[in-house]
């Protein structure tokens, strides 16, 4: 009696796997279906390269051509940023640095801290 009443009469006997009408098995599919992968965003050109150069407006760009063309001229600069000198035959860069304590020179390995 009791495998036979477990198991329902005739005509519920084919039923008995789908409980709930498949909403278990809707559930389950639901579930595990992938989720789709993020595309990765495209990488920004490294700082300084040709391709970020061209990217920035121009006042940005006149910026770093005056920058550049500061430190070819091998341009002093004190700690607030400011141009105290530039060298020339009568006065180096060395004594100029000396004079303004803390002041660098973009054209060297020399920090703003003064180290090297």
């Amino acid at each position: 009696m009791g495998d036979k009443a477990l198991r329902g009469n005739k005509l519920t006997a084919g039923r008995t796997g789908k409980w709930g009408g498949g909403i278990l098995k809707k559930i389950g599919k639901a579930l595990s279906k992938k989720k789709p992968t993020p595309k990765p965003a495209p990488k920004e050109p490294k700082i300084g390269s040709k391709e970020w150069f061209d990217k920035q407006d121009p006042f940005v760009r006149n910026k770093i051509l005056s920058i550049r063309a500061s430190a070819k001229r091998g341009d002093v600069y004190n700690k607030a940023g400011t141009v105290v000198g530039t060298p020339n035959p009568h006065r180096t860069a060395e004594t100029i640095i000396k004079r303004h304590p803390g002041s660098y020179q973009l054209s060297t390995k020399q920090t703003k801290s003064g180290k090297k």
